[in-house]
């Protein structure tokens, strides 16, 4: 540690932030491939790619050289032609092993590049592939919690308050205010929950303390050491060893130890293993954008209620949206059809129904098994 370390400066540089973009491209099919995933389309505020958002989202709270953007191998030279960060700046995991995996793996790196000094670091986890304004709102609500947990010996969370009964989302339970920052409230955790039915959900949102798990958390390093040796002591395990083998420049070694980690996401490995977590409310737009169909709650209909992006002509169309990225120089043209989604990229079309958005996962299968010659049910 030197003299001029940003960490023995102003206490703003002892915060830090991590941007997980390690996503492979599947909601967003055929436009998100794993090439070029969510984070890196358009959807943006002003046409910006999710991906630019989230890191300029977090600049007024967290200096741009102390912001780390996690990634897969296959993503590394995606994320450094883009000259977003530094290629420094660009952490890259050995393999996916979920969120806990990510974060342990970012820990390691700040025990190994700050050793003791390490501890002292607020934490801000963010997403790559959220909508989220406005900015404003959402920088004095990161400030306060990341105020929190410098002081307090918890783990902070943002949770956002439900607009629907949404299925696709975990919840959270909220129990009272235990603290009050600047005017804003932070509540203790009671429970998280996995993702409901419509009914649970409805009853959830009648209920009005369960919000939304934004996936955006927050902790001193010292914290979530402490917390996570209790309640996932492999990977605290394997945190310590990566760091120590970091420091000599052993990446075998720190990639054979990485390997060892389950594929667990940290809500799983920490968050609901230990009683020291508080949420802030979101008080702002937030959207993860799940699938096509989010489309409609971001994007400027027409009088038919149709989203349509690029070369398109709509006739007798309604409720649908129709999005031509223009990398073909054709035409789509709709006639008579009502709530589908019609995508154009490349050398692809894909035609569906709607309220079939979510199964994308279950298309994308059987279309790999088309390009690889099998026969394919239409079932």
């Amino acid at each position: 540690m030197t003299e001029d370390s940003p960490l023995n400066n102003s206490p703003s540089y002892q915060k830090w932030a991590v941007v997980m973009a390690g996503g492979i491209g599947e909601r967003f099919w055929p436009l998100s491939t794993p090439g070029r995933p969510k984070q890196l389309l358009p959807l943006g505020i002003g046409g910006n790619t999710l991906l630019k958002d989230a890191l300029e989202r977090i600049l007024p709270v967290v200096p741009r050289e102390n912001i780390w953007l996690a990634t897969s191998a296959d993503l590394r030279d995606v994320f450094s032609s883009l000259h977003l960060l530094p290629e420094e700046q660009i952490i890259v995991e050995p393999s996916r092993k979920n969120t806990a995996g990510c974060l342990s793996y970012i820990v390691a790196h700040l025990l190994a590049k700050y050793e003791e000094r390490a501890r002292d670091i607020v934490m801000a986890v963010m997403t790559a592939d959220q909508r989220i304004e406005p900015v404003d709102d959402f920088v004095r609500t990161v400030g306060c919690m990341m105020d929190c947990v410098s002081k307090k010996q918890v783990l902070g969370i943002i949770g956002i308050p439900p607009t629907r009964a949404e299925t696709g989302f975990g919840y959270i339970e909220a129990g009272d205010v235990v603290y009050c920052n600047e005017g804003i409230d932070i509540y203790t955790v009671k429970k998280f929950h996995e993702k409901p039915n419509e009914q649970v959900a409805g009853e959830y949102i009648s209920a009005g303390n369960y919000y939304w798990n934004s996936g955006m958390f927050f902790w001193k390093v010292e914290t979530f050491l402490d917390e996570i040796k209790q309640a996932s002591p492999l990977h605290w395990n394997a945190i310590i060893q990566m760091s120590e083998q970091l420091k000599i420049g052993n990446w075998n070694s720190v990639n054979s130890i990485f390997q060892s980690l389950p594929d667990i996401s940290i809500d799983y490995a920490l968050m609901e293993r230990t009683t020291h977590v508080v949420m802030v409310k979101g008080n702002f737009y937030w959207d993860d954008l799940g699938s096509w169909t989010s489309l409609d709650r971001i994007l400027p209909h027409n009088e038919n209620g149709n989203i349509l992006q690029g070369d398109v002509t709509a006739l007798k169309t309604k409720n649908t949206i129709i999005y031509n990225e223009g990398s073909l120089p054709l035409t789509v043209v709709s006639f008579g059809v009502e709530n589908m989604v019609i995508a154009v990229s490349h050398n692809t079309v894909l035609v569906m129904d709607k309220k079939e958005a979510p199964n994308m996962k279950q298309v994308l299968e059987k279309v790999k098994k088309h390009r690889q010659g099998k026969r394919i049910s239409d079932a």
